[in-house]
C-alpha cells in the first residue's frame, strides 16, 4: 500500500513498506497529483508483481557484482575472461555507478569511447555481452525494472576500419621458425610447430595428445571425444573434450612426418607426445613467450638471450599455425569436405556435409601434397640457410606463383 504526504508548500511525497517491512519515501513532487499517480503506479505494479523497490535501483555495480561473480559456475577459463573484463573495463566505468543509473545511450557511448581506444569489434562485443549479462541478471532478481541494454542499432557514420587479415607462413617459413624454436626450448618444440603446420592441430589438441591415440604404423593419430584437449586457465590445467564435436577426428599423416613423430617419440617414454622436461604437461603461455615469440618475431633486440634469432614472419601466432595448413590445402587443390575433416570444421551447408566424403585417392592426393611441400621447404633451407630480412621477404617454394 501507498500513500501521498505533505512536507511543504509546494512538496509530496510518496511512502510505502519495501519486501522487508520498512517504511520508505520517495520525495520531491511539487504536486498532490503527480504523487497519487506515482503511488498508484506503484500499487499496480505491486499487484502484477513488476514492481521494483527504487531503493534496490541505487544497489551499485561493484556491490552487485560481488554476489553475481561469486554465483557464476562457469569454465574455468571463462572465469577468468571474465574477471579481466571486470576489472580492466566494466568496473572501471561503472563501478560506483547505481544499477537504475545505466541507460542505453550510455552504454552506446561506453562503446563508442572503447572503439576510439582501438579496441577491436568483437572485444568490444563480448565486453559489453557481459554487461548486458549482470544487467539481465540484476532484473531477474528485481534490483531493476529492466535491462537497460538492447540489441545494438548502429548510431551514425558505419566504420571504414578494414580488419586485419590473419598471418600465416609458407612452408619454408614454418621450418626456419621450427629450427628456431628447436634451438630455444629443445627437440620437441620443433617437432610440436611443424606437427600443427601439417596438421592443422589447435594447441590443446597436440598438447593433449596421449602416445596411446598416435598410431604411426597406420599413419593417423585421433583426437578423443572425451580427452582429446587440453585446456588451461590462469591457474590449472585438464583434459577435457576439444572445442566442437566435429573437433574429435582421426588425423593423417604424410610420410616425413610419421618418421619425424617415431623419432621424437624414441627419446622418451611419457604418456603424452609433446611435453615439457620431465613429462608434465606445457603451458602454453609459457611457451608462446620463451619459444615462439622469439622464434616467429626475432629476439635481435635482447642482447642477453642465451640463443640469438631472426625474425622470420612477425605477427605469426600458433593459431596462425591452422590458417597456414587451410592455405596450403587450399592451394592444393584439396576438396572443401576434406578440409572440413582435417581441421574438425562443421560445414555450413547440411547436405553437403552429409552427402559429401573423403574418398582414399582425395586422401592420398592431400598427404602427397603435404609431403611435397615439405621436401620443398626442407631444399629451401637446406640451400638457403640464412634466413632472409622480413623487408626482402617472399613466398617461396610450392606456394610461389
Amino acid at each position: 500500500m501507498a500513500w501521498t504526504e505533505r512536507i511543504g508548500t509546494q512538496s509530496w511525497r510518496v511512502r510505502y513498506r519495501n519486501e522487508d517491512g520498512y517504511t520508505v519515501s520517495i520525495s520531491d513532487f511539487t504536486t498532490q497529483r503527480a504523487a497519487d499517480n506515482y503511488g498508484n503506479d506503484l500499487e499496480a505494479d505491486q499487484r502484477r508483481s513488476t514492481w521494483v523497490d527504487a531503493t534496490h535501483s541505487r544497489t551499485t555495480v561493484a556491490d552487485w557484482v560481488t554476489t553475481w561473480f561469486a554465483a557464476l559456475d562457469l569454465d574455468p577459463r571463462t572465469i577468468d575472461n571474465y574477471r579481466s573484463m571486470l576489472r580492466c573495463h566494466i568496473l572501471l566505468r561503472w563501478g560506483a555507478t547505481p544499477l537504475g543509473a545505466i541507460t542505453a545511450l550510455g552504454v552506446n557511448k561506453w562503446i563508442s569511447d572503447l572503439r576510439q581506444l582501438g579496441y577491436a569489434n568483437t572485444t568490444v562485443a563480448t565486453i559489453v555481452k557481459v554487461l548486458s549479462m549482470i544487467l539481465t541478471d540484476a532484473a531477474d532478481e528485481h534490483l531493476i525494472p529492466a535491462n537497460p541494454i538492447r540489441r545494438y542499432r548502429r548510431r551514425g557514420r558505419r566504420s571504414h576500419r578494414i580488419e586485419r587479415e590473419r598471418v600465416w607462413a609458407s612452408p619454408t617459413e614454418v621450418l626456419r621458425i621450427a629450427e628456431q624454436a628447436a634451438a630455444l626450448g629443445g627437440e620437441t618444440a620443433g617437432v610440436l610447430i611443424i606437427t600443427a603446420a601439417w596438421t592443422g592441430c589447435r594447441w590443446g589438441e597436440l598438447t593433449g595428445l596421449r602416445r596411446d591415440n598416435v598410431d604411426l604404423d597406420r599413419g593417423a593419430f585421433v583426437i578423443d571425444p572425451r580427452t582429446g584437449s587440453l585446456h588451461e586457465s590462469a591457474h590449472t590445467r585438464w583434459l577435457g573434450s576439444p572445442k566442437t564435436a566435429s573437433s574429435a577426428r582421426a588425423i593423417t599423416l604424410p610420410p616425413f612426418l610419421i618418421t619425424m613423430l617415431r623419432k621424437d617419440l624414441e627419446r622418451h617414454d611419457n604418456e603424452f607426445v609433446f611435453t615439457a622436461e620431465g613429462g608434465t604437461w606445457l603451458w602454453r603461455s609459457t611457451f608462446i613467450r620463451r619459444v615462439l615469440k622469439p622464434a616467429v618475431n626475432g629476439n635481435e633486440g635482447r642482447p642477453l638471450s642465451g640463443v640469438r634469432t631472426v625474425p622470420i614472419r612477425p605477427g605469426l601466432t600458433f593459431h596462425g599455425l591452422r590458417h597456414s595448413h587451410k592455405t596450403w590445402l587450399i592451394a592444393g587443390g584439396a576438396p572443401e569436405i576434406a578440409q572440413a575433416r582435417r581441421l574438425g570444421h562443421h560445414l555450413p551447408n547440411r547436405v553437403t556435409e552429409v552427402y559429401s566424403h573423403v574418398a582414399p585417392e582425395v586422401e592420398l592426393r592431400l598427404l602427397n601434397d603435404l609431403q611435397h611441400r615439405w621436401h620443398q621447404a626442407d631444399l629451401n633451407v637446406r640451400t638457403h640457410p640464412t634466413a632472409p630480412e622480413p623487408s626482402q621477404r617472399h613466398v617461396s617454394g610450392p606456394l610461389a606463383a
